[in-house]
């Protein structure tokens, strides 16, 4: 009872605790275990009309992406260019997928299954399919239905054996994908369409458009260029600078941060020490290069790229190697020589007279041990053999034993380009009688092959080359590595970042600005990392060392501005450029108007200018020759009277004054409906690129994805 009533008497206190326990419960769930919910909320790779597209979901696709690549290329990896190339086109296309899908279903538009069905089968194959290399035909370039249809049935094979499977899963995968960017395609496709048809062109423009585009028009022109008056000539203030900005605030929109830093780099690069070891390495080779019955072996000890047993030309040698070979004898020796950052030793082995290269045809059947038929593949090759030793064309031959053959054609090969299928190949190659065929076994092969034409003979050389490269020992990476590490940990090298890099002769680049997104920093490989470092970076200041390969780059972030719009003072001085040229071209045409010139050439003198002449300008010419876009002067082509004077104007890039010589008109024959077609194309063309934009901006596209990439 005691007890009992202590806890009466101490009632609030325990609810206090039980509850602040139950709260630190709850919240400690949510912090640690439950930290996946904020991870969850922190986890948005970007977002379209409100839909989170997760990092996973973001590297899922970019896999998908780069397995296809793979794929298509035959390559085993990607390098880093193309890796970025991918991120973006996946980025850009989940993003569309989401923008058009949007859009589509408010209107109502879809693709339906026999669409898809009629794009993958039909007569109008889906531009997508044509434009992989994967469905091209290797010899053309062009869109070949048969890899396509091979490719399906890849995918829809029935049954497949546990070794099969995994391929044909893959296939699926890719299919999907594939099926994917068709749809997409297709949908946008219909949402431009409708777009488009719903600006008219009315029978009035277009024949307006037509007749303009035939005028065409030879222009005399003076120009005197905006940065021949000098800035103090005119002022800008402030608030004109405030008020241009207040009046186009959109065009100052950021999709992603701007990030500000300055950097500079340090090579990793041999030093004295790592030269002079190869340099005592490089004279060991020589001795034994010097003394050895088969170059061989010394050449594989020491060199970084292997000995051929083969003659090459001069074509292939460097002009110090072709010097010792044109004056050396056979077994004569050079070296250890520096040749850049290589000690190098060449032998001639021998010298002969012969053509560099032949032409060759070559049919390839799996070798009889190969496929466990000796007795039928072995007459299969004799059989061939005969028909062209009895006068049967090559050619056909190949092509019908595969007709993607090209006739066998193999093209010119070289010694060198034929060695790694042995030496008997290269003598068959260079020393069978042309047009002769010939049996050789290789390596899980017969092969029969023709020679069809050889170059002209020339001096051609055997050498050994010991190619012995200098590279940073790990000493030297070291060495630079601690010189940085103590740059990076100065107590003020936040402070006085570009002042301690001076003192120690580092060139730092200042202020350099970049976008979150942007793939590299001043096109130094692998330097996306840098980026997404500073753009994440809290603190402004920061200086990092980042070790890529054989270099060292040592970055201080020094402003990280935030997507949106991007505030006054990172535009200001485009602004006040820009206002500042409008000021100049007020004042150049004051002036002039002032002189009462009657004459280009008055005109030219008072311009301290030239003049000069464009030819074929006409209302619609969108780049003129030599001086890029330029309205007034189109309109000068259509509208201004031949032969007389014209301007004072304003242009982009000066103050013109011109005057049309000569006016012709095109002999085209109007067609009302094939110019309406044109000009809805350039406006479907338009609206493609405007209407992505519109709809990123309203549908709120959010892109952090240099928070995690």
């Amino acid at each position: 009872m005691a007890t009992l009533q202590k806890i009466r008497n101490k009632g609030t206190l325990l609810v206090i605790v039980i509850g602040a326990a139950l709260l630190a419960f709850v919240l400690g769930d949510v912090f640690t275990s439950g930290s996946t919910l904020f991870g969850k909320v922190r986890d948005k790779a970007f977002v379209v009309n409100g839909e989170v597209i997760s990092t996973k979901q973001y590297a899922d696709k970019i896999t998908e992406f780069e397995e296809f690549q793979k794929m298509v290329s035959g390559q085993s990896s990607l390098d880093e260019n193309t890796s970025s190339q991918i991120r973006e086109a996946v980025y850009q296309q989940m993003m569309r997928e989401r923008l058009i899908d949007d859009q589509t279903k408010k209107l109502g538009l879809t693709v339906t299954k026999a669409e898809i069905n009629d794009l993958v089968h039909g007569e109008n194959i889906s531009p997508v399919l044509q434009q992989l290399p994967f469905f091209n035909d290797p010899q053309t370039g062009m869109f070949n239905r048969n890899a396509l249809i091979e490719f399906i049935n890849t995918v829809n094979t029935p049954n497949p054996g546990p070794q099969e499977q995994a391929l044909v899963d893959k296939y699926k995968s890719l299919w999907l994908f594939i099926e994917g960017m068709v749809r997409t395609q297709r949908l946008e496709e219909k949402y431009i369409s409708l777009l488009s048809n719903a600006v008219i062109v009315n029978d009035q423009e277009a024949k307006t458009t037509f007749d303009l585009s035939q005028q065409n028009a030879d222009i005399v022109y003076v120009k005197q260029n905006y940065f021949t008056i000098s800035d103090s000539a005119v002022k800008v203030t402030d608030k004109e600078v405030q008020d241009y900005y207040n009046a186009h605030k959109a065009s100052f929109r950021l999709e992603a941060p701007l990030v500000k830093l300055s950097y500079f780099s340090k090579e990793i690069v041999p030093s004295s020490e790592d030269f002079a070891e190869v340099e005592t390495e490089s004279k060991k080779a020589f001795t034994e290069l010097q003394s050895a019955a088969n170059p061989m072996s010394v050449v594989a000890d020491y060199s970084d790229a292997p000995y051929r047993d083969v003659f090459v030309s001069e074509f292939m040698l460097t002009p110090s190697q072709i010097e010792f070979v044109r004056n050396a004898a056979v077994n004569d020796i050079a070296g250890p020589k520096r040749e850049g950052d290589a000690y190098q030793i060449i032998k001639l082995i021998d010298k002969t007279v012969a053509p560099d290269s032949v032409r060759l045809r070559m049919m390839a059947i799996p070798d009889a041990s190969t496929v466990g038929k000796d007795t039928v593949v072995t007459n299969f090759v004799d059989s061939i053999y005969g028909l062209l030793q009895g006068g049967s064309s090559f050619a056909e031959v190949a092509n019908s034993l595969n007709p993607n053959s090209n006739g066998g054609e193999v093209g010119w090969a070289r010694e060198i380009d034929l060695v790694q299928m042995g030496s008997g190949l290269v003598q068959a190659a260079f020393n069978t009688p042309i047009g002769q065929p010939v049996k050789l076994s290789v390596p899980g092969q017969q092969l029969i092959l023709q020679v069809e034409e050889r170059t002209s003979p020339v001096n051609k050389y055997k050498v050994a080359i010991v190619n012995m490269p200098v590279v940073a020992s790990e000493k030297t990476s070291n060495n630079i590595d601690n010189e940085l590490n103590q740059f990076i940990s100065a107590p003020d090298v936040k402070t006085k970042f570009t002042e301690l890099a001076s003192k120690k002769n580092y060139m730092v680049m200042p202020n350099v600005t970049v976008s979150a997104n942007d793939f590299s920093l001043a096109q130094i490989p692998s330097s996306r990392q840098i980026i997404t470092w500073a753009a994440n970076e809290k603190e402004h200041g920061s200086v990092k060392k980042f070790d890529l390969t054989n270099l060292r780059v040592i970055a201080r972030v020094e402003q990280v501005i935030p997507a949106g719009t991007a505030p006054l003072s990172e535009v200001s001085s485009g602004i006040r450029t820009q206002l500042m040229n409008e000021k100049k071209a007020e004042k150049i045409s004051t002036d002039l108007k002032a002189r009462n010139l009657t004459s280009l050439n008055d005109y030219a003198a008072a311009m301290n200018a030239t003049v000069d002449t464009v030819r074929f300008v006409n209302f619609t010419t969108p780049n003129i020759t030599g001086l890029g876009v330029e309205p007034v002067l189109n309109a000068v082509s259509a509208f201004a009277p031949v032969n007389k004077l014209v301007g004072p104007m304003k242009g982009n890039l000066g103050v013109y004054v011109t005057q049309v010589a000569d006016r012709t008109t095109g002999t085209e024959t109007y067609n009302a409906a094939a110019q309406k077609r044109s000009m809805l194309n350039n406006n479907a063309y338009r609206l493609q690129m405007q209407s992505v934009e519109v709809l990123k901006n309203k549908l709120r596209v959010e892109d952090n994805r240099y928070k995690f990439f």
